[in-house]
């Protein structure tokens, strides 16, 4: 254990002390596309797509995707909020990029780590 504190945000999403660094160097505009794609190919545009997901991806990867619809579905996220959700959302899909289409790919790798 480190002893570094950590903080879960509303959203369920754990926020380093780093996070405030990289939200101030990201475009929040562009990250929230992205992470808005990445909902809509998982969630939205294909109701099958969950189900050709082995069971350790949709634990791994898609709970947490979950939780960042719920960001947005809100609304009223701070850059932070939105960092803290795209982070965990690259690192829960990473040890399954193999099974994931390219162009889910592509976008995923687009997310701060």
């Amino acid at each position: 254990m480190t002893g570094e504190r950590q903080h879960i945000n509303r959203f369920g999403f754990v926020e380093k002390p780093d996070m405030a660094d990289l939200a101030a160097q990201l475009d929040a505009s562009a990250l929230a596309v992205t992470m808005e794609a990445v909902i809509d190919i998982v969630l939205e545009r294909d109701e099958d797509f969950i189900d050709t997901l082995s069971d350790a991806a949709q634990a791994d990867f898609v709970v947490p995707l979950q939780l960042a619809t719920r960001l947005f579905k809100a609304g009223d996220y701070t850059p932070i909020e939105l960092v803290s959700a795209a982070c965990t959302v690259r690192y829960c899909a990473a040890p399954h990029l193999a099974d994931f289409p390219e162009e889910l790919v592509e976008l995923l790798r687009q997310l701060p780590h």
